[in-house]
Parts: C-alpha cells; sequence; structure tokens
C-alpha cells in the first residue's frame, strides 16, 4: 500500500500546485490511520521583518526544532499535530545534531558522533531500521557496523547517507532505482549505492525520486526518477544504477543541489547549470521547456554563488553578498520578490534592509534563509505553518520564524518536496 503511493508520486509527477496531489496524501494517511489534513491556498500575505541576535560560534551541533506540516509525525515531537511556531524535537537523551533534511513524510537529522536518526512515515523503510513501522519520535538508522556518516539527504520516500570514506549508502523506496543498487526493490536498512570502482564522493543531494552524488573529481552522477530529465542523461529512462551526467566539456562540478524533478550544478568557473523539469521556470535559463542535459542558469552579471537549493518547482541560490536570488514557481510567494508572478530567470528576493544570509534551504513552495545575526526568514507556501511566524497564511515576502527566546539558529533545513522546516538552534551568548 504504502509503496505504491510512492510509486505514483514520484513516478508521474503528481501535484496539486506543486504539493503532492490530494489522492496520494490519503492514501499515506490511510496507511498511518492518522487524520487527514486539508491543504489549501493560503491569501498571499506580505511583510517585512527585523532584529538581531548572536549565534554561538563554535558549537559543535546543538537541539533540533521543527515545525509545520505534521501528519505523519515528521515534526519528530510525539505528536501529529501540524505546528505554526517551532517544537522542540524530541532527541535521545544528550543528543546534538550537526545537520538533517525532510522528506515527504519523514525527516533525518545526522548526530555529532556520525549516527543517523529518523523518524516520520515509514511505509517504505525509509527510517532504516529495519522496520516499516512509523514513528513520531527519532529512531537509530542501522547503519553498516564501522560506518561514519557525514552527510544526510531525503528524497521523497528513499533516504541517503555519504560515509567518510567517500561510499554512498540508500534506504527505503527503490521502485524507480532510487537506491542506486542496481534494483527497484525497497530496503528498510541501508544499502550501498553501486558507483564506479574507486568513486569517492564528497557531497550527495536527494529530490523526490532521483538523487545525485558528486566525486572527488569533479564529476557528477545521478540515479533514480527521470521522467523529466532529472538525471541529465539526454534521457527520460530511470536509472537503477547511477548514470553521468552530461556535462559540457571539460566541466568540473563543485556544488550540487536536487529539486523536486529539476537538478542544479555548480561548476569550478563559477557558472550555475540546471536540468529536469522547467515546467515553471524552474531551470532559470529563460524558458519553460524541460532540459534532459544541463543548461546555464540566466544569473545576473559578477554573480558568485555559494550556496544552491531545489524545491518542488523553484529555485534558490545564496549569493557571496548574502543576497538570495530565486527563480521557477511563485504562485505562492516563493520567490520573496513581493509579487505571484513566475519567473524563469533569477530575481532577488526582498530581504529586510541590512539582512546578510548565511545559510539557504527549500521546501515544497517555502524557502528558509539563516541570518548572519542567527535568525530565520521564511516565504511562501505556509498554510500549513511552514513559515513559522505563528500563522498559517503564505507570505510573497520573508516573515520571522519565532525561534524560542534566548536561542539562536545555526542551521536550517527542508526539502524539495515537504511541508516542514527544520532549525539547529543553540543558546543565544550573553
Amino acid at each position: 500500500m504504502a509503496g505504491s503511493a510512492g510509486k505514483s508520486l514520484a513516478a508521474g509527477r503528481q501535484r496539486a500546485h506543486g504539493r503532492p496531489a490530494a489522492g496520494f496524501v490519503a492514501v499515506l494517511v490511510a496507511a498511518l490511520a492518522l487524520p487527514s489534513v486539508t491543504v489549501a491556498r493560503g491569501a498571499v500575505a506580505s511583510g517585512a521583518v527585523s532584529g538581531a541576535g548572536t549565534p554561538q560560534a563554535g558549537a559543535a551541533g546543538g537541539s533540533l526544532r521543527a515545525w509545520g506540516d505534521n501528519q505523519f509525525g515528521q515534526l519528530g515531537d510525539g505528536t501529529t499535530s501540524s505546528r505554526d511556531t517551532p517544537v522542540k524535537v524530541q532527541l535521545p537523551a544528550g543528543t546534538k545534531v550537526t545537520s538533517m533534511r525532510a522528506g515527504c513524510g519523514h525527516t533525518l537529522a545526522l548526530t555529532v558522533t556520525g549516527h543517523v536518526l529518523a523518524w516520520g512515515y515509514n511505509g517504505d523503510g525509509e527510517l532504516g531500521d529495519g522496520t516499516t513501522t512509523s514513528s513520531l519520535t527519532p529512531v537509530r538508522v542501522k547503519l553498516p557496523q564501522g560506518s561514519r556518516v557525514t552527510a544526510v539527504w531525503a528524497g521523497c520516500f528513499h533516504s541517503l547517507a555519504l560515509t567518510a570514506t567517500g561510499h554512498v549508502l540508500a534506504w527505503g523506496s527503490g521502485s524507480l532505482g532510487q537506491l542506486g543498487n542496481g534494483s527497484t526493490l525497497s530496503s528498510d536498512i541501508p544499502v550501498r549505492v553501486k558507483l564506479p570502482n574507486g568513486t569517492r564522493v564528497k557531497a550527495i543531494s536527494a529530490g523526490s525520486g532521483h538523487s545525485l552524488a558528486l566525486t572527488a573529481t569533479g564529476h557528477l552522477y545521478a540515479w533514480g526518477a527521470n521522467s523529466a530529465g532529472e538525471l541529465g542523461d539526454g534521457t527520460t529512462a530511470n536509472a537503477a544504477t547511477p548514470v553521468k551526467v552530461k556535462l559540457p566539456k571539460l566541466t568540473k562540478v563543485t556544488l550540487i543541489a536536487a529539486g523536486e524533478g529539476h537538478s542544479l550544478a555548480r561548476t569550478s568557473t563559477g557558472r550555475v547549470l540546471a536540468w529536469g523539469d522547467n515546467t515553471d521556470g524552474a531551470l532559470g535559463n529563460g524558458a519553460t521547456t524541460n532540459s534532459f542535459t544541463p543548461v546555464r542558469v540566466k544569473l545576473p552579471v559578477g554573480t558568485k554563488v555559494l550556496a544552491l537549493f531545489g524545491g518542488c518547482v523553484q529555485s534558490l541560490a545564496l549569493t557571496a553578498t548574502g543576497h538570495v536570488l530565486a527563480w521557477g514557481d511563485n504562485s505562492t510567494g516563493a520567490l520573496g520578490n513581493g509579487t505571484t508572478t513566475n519567473s524563469a530567470i533569477p530575481v532577488r528576493v526582498k530581504l529586510p534592509v541590512g539582512t546578510k544570509v548565511t545559510a539557504i534551504a527549500s521546501g515544497c513552495d517555502h524557502n528558509l534563509a539563516l541570518t548572519a545575526t542567527g535568525h530565520v526568514l521564511a516565504w511562501g507556501f505556509g498554510v500549513l505553518g511552514q513559515l513559522g511566524n505563528g500563522a498559517t497564511a503564505s507570505s510573497d515576502l520573508p516573515v520571522r520564524v519565532k525561534i524560542p527566546a534566548g536561542l539562536v539558529a545555526t542551521a536550517v533545513a527542508a526539502g524539495p518536496e515537504t511541508n516542514d522546516s527544520l532549525a539547529i538552534v543553540h543558546r543565544a551568548r550573553r
């Protein structure tokens, strides 16, 4: 039952205004016997924010806050109640988290000790604990003995981990080849992705049903779903083992990001490439035609990109000057420029005056930004509380997330097809 739901979503890219179709949500709700949540568009509200604080520098990990959609327990607070302000994730006592990612109904977190925790929906084994039983609080992923993980990513119904030895592990749904092990079977424990012998991976990213791996030599591999060309190999055929992305000749990649059905990469020369689903302009090349191989994003002249993120049908970039660019679907204000007009080329997010951003993240139709002062800004689709400002309305300008008093954020996260948000927090320095 759960497996078939995953197949239909990832294979068909069935969205209701950029989110999983209502029929798909109903299947998951029935599988978990949880109350249904009605997703409807809220009025887009414009508004600016400001404020100051001091992040705790040099801290090795922190506690975790989450907000937004929680119908599958993906907020990890032991409930299935959605939240419009951050709540504390119930991590095991003494646990500190260094990074985290959200899938369609599950969440992953990497601890300071290199272990991986997971919680939420588990119908396809995406929690990696050897079961298909969902959990409202974190459980430990059963990593191979001796594995130390350095990065995690969540797809819609699959999960990825990068090990310190440069290998990639995957678990959860495998119906579209998401696990990259040559099979289309799901796995409730991590399996090794079959990259070419001798390949050492330095970065990973996951979209809805596809995954990316950047090698130490600057080459790029992809596997899984490919109906929109998101693997970048010039075809629309799914791949159960990694295929090489057809980059322009002599191109070396230094940064990657996977959206729901599209992919992004920064090259060693500072260019940004994109491929896959371009229905709403998420490739940023001025067109709305899908591309099965990488095309160049039309960045403003002189832009230096430090980070990339892909959502359902929009893309996000952080610049070296601390500004944020966005492009693609804007029907819920996800571009953050005070309008709801789509853009097939990057536009600048209207941050509060004087704001410098240090990190970004994208959900399905909403985006997050971490400021240099430890605040979190959010904009776009907000009817499930994913903007974290105490409201359930969308916003076409950034609003400030209500992080509890006395805390500052040091990291933010979401996922390319999620309606919830995450932040690592620390006590503010006095």
